[in-house]
């Protein structure tokens, strides 16, 4: 993990830090991609720390550790995002999504800002991050012929699917691991198109178009697979295979 800078300041207790997240507040400075990655892995880490005061009262470092080894849940999506090969850019929008901190419909309206009375990409229902990846008919459409290009398409969202994150683990749950690393980097691969698709729409005035979508998503697959998202070449070479 790169060194994350941090500015001076008073000297702080561990339940000071963690409790009130003065840590966060302590870090400066403009962040190469790479620490900003770091930081935001250490932030979902100690974001579920249980402190629980030792039976001293007192806190150290070692109750520290003690306390997130024995009792810390690590926030769930963690791995998929963090150990899965795909640009700093498209993991940092995984993790916004999995903390719903994107700038979606719902999340403007509940701070009273300017935003759409519909999803933008298929007009029939409010926008909401899990709408527009896997609930919306455009995003339903495009996952089943993206995931066709690798003779995936049985894995596309269910109509009973309401939970992104949900509807990703139940498909990957029991997979080897070269093939989950495949899936894991198309899945990011196919949410970030869909979103670059509908920021298209609400911000440059473009029409939803899946065909356009899928260029792009197929273009950028291969040159992933060229960069070195291993599990994605396995994928493309069992479906030339077949």
């Amino acid at each position: 993990m790169a060194a994350i800078p941090i500015r001076r300041c008073k000297k702080r207790t561990v339940q000071e830090a963690l409790v009130n997240h003065a840590w966060v507040s302590d870090i400066q400075g403009g962040l190469p991609i790479g620490v900003l990655l770091d930081y935001l892995r250490l932030w979902d880490i100690l974001s579920n720390f249980p402190l629980q005061p030792p039976s001293n009262g007192q806190y150290s470092a070692k109750t520290a550790y003690e306390g997130f080894f024995l009792g810390a849940t690590v926030f769930r999506p963690w791995e998929k995002i963090w150990k899965t090969w795909a640009p700093a850019k498209c993991s940092f929008f995984m993790w916004l999504v999995a903390h719903n901190k994107c700038w979606t419909a719902d999340r403007l309206a509940k701070r009273g800002l300017p935003h759409p009375d519909q999803c933008p990409m298929c007009d029939q229902e409010s926008e909401t991050i899990n709408h527009l990846l896997i609930g919306c008919s455009f995003a339903r459409e495009f996952w089943h012929r993206f995931l066709s290009q690798v003779g995936l398409q049985a894995l596309s969202p269910r109509l009973s699917d309401s939970s992104f994150y949900d509807w990703w683990e139940r498909i990957t749950i029991d997979c080897s691991v070269l093939v989950l690393q495949g899936i894991n980097s198309l899945i990011i691969l196919g949410a970030w198109t869909i979103w670059t698709q509908r920021n298209n729409c609400v911000f440059d005035g473009a029409a939803p178009d899946v065909a356009r979508a899928l260029i792009l998503s197929s273009e950028e697959r291969k040159l992933w697979s060229m960069a070195g998202a291993r599990g994605i070449s396995f994928l493309t070479a069992s479906t030339l295979v077949e």
